[in-house]
């Protein structure tokens, strides 16, 4: 299932703009757009923001999966593999997000402190609604409009730049089709190790 990966053109795609997105980063391209972008938008009320915004936060996204979760053990006893691979993509995208933050050490717009690229809660916000278009077909018009919306929050409160937020939009997409693509290889892995440790409410079925 792997080998497909070599001929999914929109894997491609999502490969091609995150190494291009990355480039423009690294090589300061995108500084005169990111400084526009930020210019442009306008600062509404912060307080609602700061709510919205936190749709994107751990907050949200740890409730989500601990929901996730209990709904496959009540109805199956076990994970399904979509929610396993949910779980594995949003700790392996958070993780890219952790290292890039660190090697490319963007400061945020108008100094608000913290690294800036790219945007964990636009990549968590987005995790979930890929994950939520796969398991619930009909609610992908809500979750691709729940995960502009908190990317938005993060540009109209100013924290980050707009190449951070699609960055981490084109992430997402692209970190779940990889695990989903390789689950062959890790789920026989990941079910060992759940063996092992005698979790055998936490196997996948």
């Amino acid at each position: 299932m792997a080998n497909g990966l070599l001929n999914d053109r929109r894997f491609q795609l999502n490969t091609a703009i995150l190494v291009l997105l990355l480039i423009l980063q690294v090589t300061g391209m995108l500084k005169g757009l990111n400084e526009s972008v930020d210019a442009f938008l306008p600062s509404p009320n912060p307080t609602l923001l700061a709510i919205l915004t936190a749709f994107g936060s751990d907050l949200f996204l740890v409730p989500f999966a601990v929901l996730v979760v209990y709904l496959d053990l009540r109805n199956k006893n076990k994970l399904s593999k979509e929610t396993l691979i949910f779980l594995v993509s949003a700790v392996v995208g958070l993780i890219i997000v952790g290292i890039l933050k660190v090697a490319i050490n963007e400061p945020r717009p108008h100094n608000n402190g913290g690294f800036s690229f790219p945007s964990g809660h636009t990549f968590r916000g987005a995790i979930v609604a890929v994950y939520s278009s796969n398991r619930w077909r009909k609610s992908t018009p809500i979750a691709v409009a729940f995960a502009l919306a908190v990317a938005m929050t993060r540009l109209l409160l100013h924290v980050h730049w707009f190449g951070d937020v699609l960055f981490s939009l084109v992430l997402a997409p692209w970190t779940y089709t990889l695990i989903k693509a390789t689950q062959d290889s890790w789920i026989p892995l990941y079910k060992k190790i759940i063996l092992k440790l005698r979790l055998g409410v936490l196997d996948v079925e």
